[in-house]
């Protein structure tokens, strides 16, 4: 038995009735290797006006594979997303998260111009490796948000070529 999608719940609502600000999130799903789950999923988010920021498929074990997107929303339409999403047939598993959550991990790739030097600044907890400056490509891997951070930073400074993924969150399996 499937105990449901797994989103944070919301804070305790402000008596205020402002509307409630959009953040990205990551979802990590888990569904079945074969035609129309991609269609399904996407149907999903068009159907409630939600466009995917990024959206990449990883590796297939056995007949199930792993999708992750980025999107933007309120809390209360990611988790109804989150919710029909997992009620699909060919959906085994839901995980969303805030992009702030530092157990949201990504990876980067950042390649300068020939002789331009760039590292990432000093982050408790982001890894890189590479030297830009010798025409390689940097690879930097930690929290969605430093890693985002460093490639917005490597674009604004001259980057050819840039990317960045979500790998998974922390605990999580995928």
């Amino acid at each position: 038995m499937n105990p449901g999608p797994e989103v944070p719940a919301e804070a305790s609502p402000s008596p205020s009735p402002s509307p409630e600000p959009e953040q990205r999130w990551v979802a990590l799903i888990r569904g079945d290797d074969r035609p129309g789950t991609l269609t399904a999923l996407s149907s999903v988010f068009s159907t409630r006006g939600v466009s995917f920021t990024s959206l990449a498929t990883g590796g297939v074990d056995g007949d199930v594979g792993s999708i992750a997107v980025t999107f933007c929303a309120t809390s209360r339409r990611a988790r109804l997303l989150a919710r029909t999403v997992e009620r699909l047939s060919v959906v085994r598993s839901v995980v969303a998260r805030p992009v702030e959550d530092p157990q949201v991990r990504a990876a980067g790739v950042v390649r300068m111009p020939d002789g331009v030097p760039f590292s990432p600044a000093p982050a408790a907890d982001l890894e890189w490796s590479g030297d830009a400056s010798a025409g390689r490509p940097v690879l930097v891997e930690g929290p969605f948000t430093q890693v985002t951070t460093v490639v917005e930073r490597a674009r604004r400074e001259g980057a050819v070529m840039t990317a960045v993924m979500v790998l998974g969150i922390a605990g999580v399996d995928r």
